[in-house]
């Protein structure tokens, strides 16, 4: 594509529009679709967990809520920045906007792992431990979830400091590029090497801690079906003295007759009462299981898209050859690959929860009849 070079912002904004229509088109899509998708997906979750009762009765729903919330912050205004980034890489203006939206960047994507391990950590608690189910405390669960948004914004303070407006002289005859990016001055290993290390040690806690959590819940999940399997194939006279019940209705019926007839529908619906907790135990557990590989699911593809971003920095730092021959033609896609779990987290409760799509289609159908006599009026 060729290019008329002079000194002047309009020539550098055709060329930079030049740049975007050649290689920044893939990266731009994938952030459109996810900004849209996840936008309406969290939209959802969040009206599911806010207004179902069945929901209600989740220990993490309010966690998942905070998570949903800080997916929907990601999805509305972080990728549209990004987009912005993308769109204006020569010719970006506001040095407070690119700090804030980088600071923003990393709390909302620090705050979504943090939160996927404390629900690992709570679902840990009652599956494995057994400790009560505190359901109506909603305030020791705001109160957590409050604080590790906490920690997280105080983790990434350091983005404040380490990016901005960089000024480069380009190529295209002294022309100056302002772009938002990493400073110049904090390149060196001993600043941004040593913050990405760090945050790579906490991931890499929150990763172990995970893996603990559900391995552990995930074998507990088994070990209690397969108590159900031997439960079941047990004979009912071991469950409910049958035997003892139809001696007792035996005798009363050779002196009482309508007596017996009475015990008889008494024992009827004795049976019936213990045929059903059963299958609603098992439903319960077949919820919570649902829940909890949606979770896992979800914290997984979490931490394998920020890990990637991780990779790619820490390449970047310290194998700047590696990075532009192998990485950089993929790198506006793999490096924003933390906002996948942003989008991703709905679907897979879709996909994976049946409770979260029933729920949902009743959320729906509370709506449509309103429309409905609305339009007949």
């Amino acid at each position: 594509m060729a290019y008329n070079f002079t000194n002047g912002t309009q020539s550098l904004r055709e060329i930079e529009y030049g740049q975007f229509l050649d290689k920044d088109i893939p990266a731009t899509l994938f952030l459109i679709c996810l900004s849209v998708i996840g936008a309406i997906g969290n939209i959802h979750t969040i009206l599911v967990y806010l207004l179902s009762p069945v929901m209600a009765k989740y220990s993490v729903r309010v966690f998942i809520l905070w998570l949903a919330f800080n997916d929907l912050t990601a999805c509305v205004f972080c990728m549209p920045f990004e987009i912005f980034d993308i769109r204006y890489d020569y010719t970006f203006s506001s040095d407070g906007a690119c700090k804030f939206f980088k600071f923003l960047n990393h709390v909302v994507t620090g705050a979504s792992c943090i939160l996927l391990t404390s629900i690992a950590i709570e679902r840990y608690r009652i599956f494995v431990k057994k400790l009560p189910v505190l359901i109506t405390n909603i305030q020791r669960s705001n109160v957590i979830s409050s604080v590790l948004v906490g920690f997280s914004m105080i983790l990434s303070i350091p983005v404040l400091i380490y990016y901005g407006l960089n000024e480069k002289e380009t190529t295209f005859f002294g022309l100056i590029r302002r772009e938002c990016r990493l400073l110049l001055e904090y390149e060196k290993l001993r600043y941004l090497g040593s913050y990405y290390i760090i945050v790579l040690f906490i991931g890499l806690v929150c990763v172990v801690m995970c893996i603990f959590s559900y391995g552990r819940i995930l074998h507990a999940i088994c070990t209690r079906k397969e108590w159900r399997k031997s439960i079941r194939k047990k004979p009912v006279s071991s469950v409910i003295s049958t035997s003892d019940i139809r001696s007792e209705t035996t005798r009363i019926t050779s002196t009482i007759h309508n007596e017996a007839v009475e015990l008889n529908k008494l024992q009827t619906g004795t049976c019936g009462r213990t045929n059903k907790k059963p299958t609603r135990s098992s439903h319960n557990l077949g919820n919570a299981i649902r829940l909890t590989i949606s979770l896992m699911i979800a914290t997984g593809v979490s931490y394998i898209g920020n890990m990637l971003y991780v990779f790619t920095k820490m390449v970047q730092i310290l194998n700047h050859t590696m990075y532009q021959n192998h990485i950089r033609p993929i790198s506006d896609i793999i490096g924003r690959g933390y906002f996948v779990n942003n989008a991703s987290n709905p679907i897979i409760f879709c996909l994976l929860d049946r409770t979260f799509r029933h729920e949902c289609m009743k959320l729906y159908g509370k709506i449509c009849p309103k429309k409905k006599r609305v339009s007949m009026e």
